[in-house]
């Protein structure tokens, strides 16, 4: 994983970012209408100059034990087209994590995750993809600790749940009513995050002016990225919520070029 991009990254610049994807992502498995495959293929046509794409392989069981009980696992593993999926999604998150200790990089999966915490799930979320990324690290001995900035309009009650009794890792879940706000609680968010091994994002779309949340402008997610990829070289970025199909792209285009800015 470590050799992703690694020439440009020795060269000092970023000119695409790895971006995690599979076509297991299109799979039209059994979820809500609006968590859909067009979601992730209108990312990644609208992405396809400012990335370079890579497979990730399925999450192991043992990976998915790090953060969700026995139970909680067999329940989606029921339904075989939606584990491998969500497995795969899960080892999206590692990868885009791993990559991130050489260079920045961005997770275009589904299932989003957020919502799944130890012993429940919901909200489109059936494995949480980013404690599986950041604990998968802390197993293998890469990382000692870890800031998760969530900017999902929904809040990550799984996350939550599984990292709050946990000193190692910091969680700070945006939420405001107004875009300025919203700016300003990212970077009082951040103050301090380059002491810390690695910063992942839960980017959540949803927070757009045309989406549900109806905050954030297009070029409010370039400013986001730019100022988490600023705060700490070591970052990364999964996908959770974001459902006007329309500018959605447009939106994770941004916030790539944002995370670009910040690695000139």
């Amino acid at each position: 994983m470590f050799d992703i991009g690694r020439s440009l990254w020795l060269k000092g610049r970023m000119d695409k970012i790895p971006v995690i994807f599979s076509e297991d992502f299109l799979t039209d498995y059994r979820t809500v209408d609006c968590e859909n495959p067009e979601r992730v293929w209108i990312i990644q046509s609208a992405i396809r100059d400012l990335a370079d794409f890579y497979e990730p392989d399925l999450c192991g069981k043992t990976d998915l034990l790090r953060c969700h009980t026995e139970s909680l696992i067999n329940s989606v593993e029921s339904d075989e087209e939606l584990y491998s999926v969500a497995r795969r999604a899960a080892g999206g998150a590692m990868m885009a994590a791993e990559t991130a200790l050489k260079q920045p990089s961005f997770a275009l999966i589904r299932p989003p995750g957020h919502h799944a915490g130890r012993d429940f799930n919901g909200g489109f979320c059936f494995f949480n993809n980013m404690a599986i990324a950041l604990y998968a690290l802390i197993s293998k001995g890469l990382i000692r600790n870890a800031i998760i900035i969530d900017i999902d309009l929904h809040y990550g009650n799984g996350t939550e749940d599984i990292v709050k009794d946990d000193k190692r890792i910091v969680f700070h879940n945006i939420h405001a009513f107004h875009r300025e706000e919203f700016l300003k609680k990212v970077a009082s968010a951040l103050e301090g995050a380059a002491s810390y091994d690695i910063v992942g994002c839960s980017a959540g779309f949803d927070t757009y002016v045309h989406d549900w949340g109806g905050i954030l402008l297009s070029d409010d997610y370039r400013e986001i990225a730019r100022m988490i990829t600023s705060s700490n070289p070591h970052t990364f970025t999964i996908l959770e919520g974001g459902y006007f199909i329309s500018d959605l792209g447009k939106n994770v285009s941004f916030y790539l070029k944002g995370v670009q800015e910040a690695c000139l």
